[in-house]
């Protein structure tokens, strides 16, 4: 099957109506390299991650879910869908899949909790671009790297990940790499998005 791959470089003040979209924030790593804390409840910014990732998406998209699978609790306390993975530490291809099932929009958009500096565009453009190139899947992109958690696809794409999981891979890149990919560069004017928290030194770093 021929796979193309569509660069999209948008003007961020370009006006476009949102339509009906889900945002699944991906919560439910092990955080092995913060010492196994739960990254979603770790301070940052006088609020926790997940709430800082919640407050910039929450006017961007129609609904949220978060996918969980420690912490509960809280974090069905903040007034947010949770869904925990159908199996357990399995990567976050199993996250977005648990939580598909859970989706009435047609649309998903997916971040990683610890991930900051998310656009205030950042739904309008992925979404722009997968109406303009019909394509399955947008991928975010930087100068440094391609941000394969961030993105964007059409519902129906689900089928073809769970066909992947069926047959043992759980790279989000393997998932990709199989469907009609468009990718949107969003550091065009020098600013540094999509800066990921992984390791306790990233905080110090972070803006």
């Amino acid at each position: 099957m021929h796979l193309s791959a569509h660069y999209i470089y948008l003007d961020s003040k370009r006006k476009m109506q949102r339509k009906g979209v889900t945002c699944v924030i991906l919560a439910g790593g092990q955080g092995k390299r913060m010492g196994t804390k739960n990254k979603a409840l770790i301070p940052f910014n006088n609020s926790t991650l997940i709430e800082h990732a919640i407050q910039a998406l929450k006017p961007q998209v129609d609904e949220i879910i978060i996918s969980a699978n420690r912490d509960l609790s809280y974090l069905k306390a903040l007034g947010f869908t949770v869904i925990e993975d159908q199996t357990k530490n399995q990567g976050p291809l199993i996250g977005i899949v648990s939580a598909a099932e859970h989706i009435n929009t047609k649309t998903v958009v997916v971040t990683p909790c610890d991930v900051i500096n998310i656009p205030d565009t950042y739904v309008k453009e992925l979404i722009f671009t997968l109406e303009l190139t019909k394509s399955d899947v947008v991928v975010a992109k930087t100068k440094q790297r391609t941000q394969h958690l961030n993105c964007a696809f059409k519902l129906e794409a689900i089928e073809n990940l769970k066909n992947i999981i069926s047959e043992g891979s759980l790279r989000v890149s393997d998932w990709q790499a199989q469907m009609k990919t468009s990718y949107v560069e969003f550091d065009r004017k020098g600013e540094q998005y999509f800066k990921n928290l992984n390791e306790p030194c990233d905080f110090s770093e972070a803006p």
